[in-house]
């Protein structure tokens, strides 16, 4: 059973901080969200992890990105996502990922079908696209990061 996760919140500068966001196929929830998934055994790190993540999902490879804020914020899942039924207890790591501004996304890559659309957005409007609670903390930690507020 996973009891790890990790969060990647992809970003890139124009001239404001836009976000990357996914969102997911009807039967996995409909809802917004940064690319993410579980620690797999053969990943070294979280790290590793969130790379491989970022590159199943989005086709956005290592050498895209410029700048990673490691850690930005942590928290645990008690209930599954779709069910809301108590589950195994599952722990988040939310790393953030400075992306060239020009790079490409493409989703039909992934051999997992998750997601169907993807947008880049403000901050703002990131918080307001993100269903869950501990989504918004964690990209209102890496914001605070970012702007130095």
């Amino acid at each position: 059973m996973r009891t790890k996760q990790v969060e990647c919140i992809v970003f890139r500068k124009k001239e404001k901080f836009e976000f990357l966001l996914l969102k997911r196929v009807p039967e996995k929830g409909s809802f917004w969200q940064p690319p993410c998934g579980g620690v797999e055994q053969n990943d070294k790190s979280l790290l590793d992890a969130c790379y491989r993540e970022i590159e199943e999902e989005t086709s956005i490879s290592k050498d895209k990105v410029i700048k990673v804020i490691e850690e930005v914020y942590q928290f645990t899942m008690h209930n599954d996502y779709l069910t809301g039924k108590e589950s195994t207890p599952l722990t988040e790591y939310v790393f953030g990922f400075e992306v060239k501004p020009d790079v490409k996304v493409k989703l039909d890559a992934n051999i997992c079908v998750e997601h169907e659309q993807f947008q880049w957005v403000p901050f703002d409007k990131a918080i307001e696209m993100l269903k869950w609670n501990d989504n918004k903390e964690a990209f209102k930690a890496l914001y605070k990061i970012l702007t130095k507020r």
